[in-house]
């Protein structure tokens, strides 16, 4: 996977967590959140929850299985990106339009 691949993935886990993050366990929420936000390795997870380096891994594991499925069946991830872009697409529209405008103002 290239380093934007990564980024992308990391991007679209912190989304997740953004939007499920509240079906987690506290323990799994923290996890992710010092794992995504704050870019901690699974040893420095380990060592700061007092639990084996597999504990830790298991612990993000399952809150990203976690919020894998609930996506799958809600896509409220999914929703929320084509509602973005669609914002987005109008914001273009809008603003064409506005310099339409303005240049036939100009022409007048």
């Amino acid at each position: 996977m290239t380093s934007s691949g990564l980024t992308e993935a990391r991007l679209q886990r912190q989304q997740l967590l953004d939007t499920y993050g509240a079906l987690l366990t506290e323990r799994q929420r923290e996890a992710l959140r010092l794992q995504l936000e704050e870019d901690w390795s699974i040893s420095e997870l380990a060592a700061a929850m007092g639990a084996s380096r597999a504990a830790a891994h298991d612990l993000v594991r399952r809150g990203l299985q976690r919020m894998e499925e609930v996506e799958r069946q809600l896509g409220l991830c999914r929703k929320l990106a084509a509602a973005e872009h669609r914002q987005e697409e109008l914001e273009r529209k809008v603003q064409s339009l506005l310099q339409e405008l303005g240049r036939l103002g100009a022409g007048a």
